[in-house]
């Protein structure tokens, strides 16, 4: 069903050279440590905001890593996820590894992410400019080296076509390792049902089809829609996540971002819904996934 949709997903891992401390959620440290080495390699107008700049149609910086709109809105083909969150003191050593999953034509310019990655060591991560030096970057499905010991092979920067079987499954169990932001109306998700999720899906992949493919999505959303209002929620249990970040728009200096992690089990018939729910583990569902919000592993009753 997703087959025009090419993926590839570089696992970078990254040694701590000196002891310092940086947030516990790491996302959003990494995403603008690439988008700042992106903006250096592609942009010659640094000062000028991306959404007033001529050149925004033509700009690599912005096809990359920054939409600044369109018609499909601002999204973009990339999502993060940093292995081992939590951790705030760092020693000389300890190393840091995620994984950054590109989606439709990002995946056709990995080479762009790799140099980033690469350039990511010249800079200093966090408010205490902590020095991280790369160690190796390898595509997790493979194993494939794509850059270790200051040699890369970039040959094996090869995306693939998402391929998903088909399964007849009753039950499915969701769980939120990552804060998880699905607000409607201004308001956070208190409870989860399976139509809810559906229509968030149903939206992400269509805005990242269109703004990252040539393909034209086409499906029947209301009857899936009805579909989904039949599958029941089993049982359930949320934690609320109180989460901040930097923000120059913001007054206080900080943007605030309510979300929750936790779990869910679905019950009903299922199986029409399992390519949504696997495609859904590489775009994410919910605000925030290019600093690596709404990341699930999902199992099956069979």
């Amino acid at each position: 069903m997703f087959e025009f949709l090419k993926k590839i997903t570089l696992r970078a891992s990254y040694e701590c050279q000196e002891s310092g401390t940086l947030p516990g959620y790491m996302g959003s440290t990494v995403r603008g440590i690439l988008g700042h080495c992106i903006r250096d390699f592609c942009c010659d107008r640094q000062q000028e905001k991306c959404f007033r700049c001529e050149k925004r149609g033509i700009c690599l910086y912005v096809q990359c890593f920054s939409n600044t709109g369109g018609e499909a809105g601002a999204i973009n083909p990339y999502t993060l996820y940093v292995h081992g969150q939590g951790k705030e003191n760092w020693e000389k050593g300890d190393v840091c590894t995620f994984d950054l999953t590109l989606l439709g034509k990002a995946a056709e310019q990995a080479g762009v992410y790799l140099d980033a990655l690469q350039a990511a060591e010249q800079k200093g991560w966090g408010a205490k400019r902590l020095s991280f030096k790369l160690r190796q970057v390898i595509e997790p499905e493979s194993g494939n080296l794509i850059y270790a010991g200051g040699k890369s092979w970039i040959r094996n920067l090869c995306p693939k076509p998402l391929m998903i079987a088909d399964r007849n499954v009753s039950y499915a169990s969701l769980t939120f390792d990552t804060p998880l932001r699905i607000v409607s109306g201004g308001d956070l998700f208190e409870t989860l049902p399976f139509e809810v999720l559906m229509q968030f899906m149903i939206r992400r992949i269509s805005l990242l089809t269109t703004a990252c493919t040539d393909f034209c999505m086409e499906w029947d959303e209301e009857n899936l829609l009805a579909h989904a209002k039949q599958i029941r929620i089993l049982c359930e249990n949320w934690k609320d996540v109180g989460f901040s970040r930097y923000s120059m728009n913001q007054k206080t200096g900080k943007l605030e971002l309510p979300s929750k992690t936790g779990w869910v089990l679905y019950e009903g018939d299922l199986s029409g819904f399992v390519p949504i729910l696997e495609v859904g583990r590489y775009l994410r569902v919910g605000k925030g996934a290019t600093i690596g919000f709404g990341h699930y592993e999902i199992s099956y009753d069979k």
